[in-house]
């Protein structure tokens, strides 16, 4: 087993056992617009979906709202790779507990185990 595979095992242990109750799941519906019609001014729609768990609560530090301009009322979400059955993109709607949330920034750690995301509430 590589770095990446045990460290993924261990944070997806932590996820079930330590971390369980701030660990939520999430699910996506994207719909991808393309081969547009200029006759009919129509689009072929692909829906890709995908699901996931992770952190979704997590709050930016101060020096974050301060200097990078993060919106204070955003959330971080941290999520492991290899339990998000897609890749997420800017702009994904995620549905947790009923409520939605635009991917509105993705980042990786360096070892590609879990995504980075900034989550606004919509």
């Amino acid at each position: 087993m590589g770095l990446r595979e045990e460290l993924q095992a261990d944070l997806a242990e932590a996820f079930d056992e330590d971390l369980a109750d701030a660990v939520h799941e999430f699910t996506c519906e994207r719909i991808i617009k393309k081969n547009f019609d200029p006759v009919h001014e129509t689009y072929d729609e692909e829906k890709i979906s995908y699901s996931g768990r992770g952190i979704l609560f997590g709050r930016y530090k101060s020096y974050e709202i301060a200097n990078l301009g993060i919106p204070a009322i955003d959330n971080k979400a941290t999520v492991l790779q290899n339990e998000v059955s897609a890749t997420p993109a800017i702009n994904d709607i995620w549905i947790v507990n009923g409520y939605s949330y635009r991917v509105v920034n993705i980042s990786k750690d360096p070892v590609n185990t879990i995504w980075i995301c900034q989550i606004c509430k919509i």
